[in-house]
């Protein structure tokens, strides 16, 4: 269900950045980025994505996901941390009282475009 959230998130997002182009530019690529909380893979996002721009403008364009690293500190040591998947110790007391700091499900990081090649007469 989040991937379906997300990818109208990403396809939102393209037809806001398609607004701003002349005809002499096309989007080529859109990077994302997941939590690795956010129970979406990066591998299901793209196919959610493909199945909702396929026969549409955006169907060319190519779906990048990364992962985010969530920033975690421990309650016993005070040790922050970063992850990128799910843990429940801490790497420097192995303690379980960790609770999570700075945490973005997901984000568009970015939208690619290039000049679009010149007609030939």
């Amino acid at each position: 269900m989040h991937d379906l959230t997300f990818a109208k998130e990403i396809i939102d997002a393209l037809n806001n950045r398609a607004k701003t182009l002349n005809g002499f530019y096309e989007i080529t690529i859109v990077k994302a980025a997941l939590s690795p909380m956010s129970h979406v893979k990066p591998e299901t996002l793209k196919e959610t994505f493909a199945s909702l721009v396929k026969g549409t403008p955006f169907e060319h364009i190519s779906l990048r996901v990364k992962t985010l690293q969530l920033g975690v500190r421990c309650e016993s040591c005070k040790n922050e941390f970063m992850i990128d998947r799910p843990t429940v110790s801490c790497p420097e007391c192995r303690g379980s009282n960790i609770n999570i700091i700075y945490s973005k499900e997901f984000t568009v990081e970015a939208i690619e475009v290039k000049k679009k090649p010149s007609k030939s007469a």
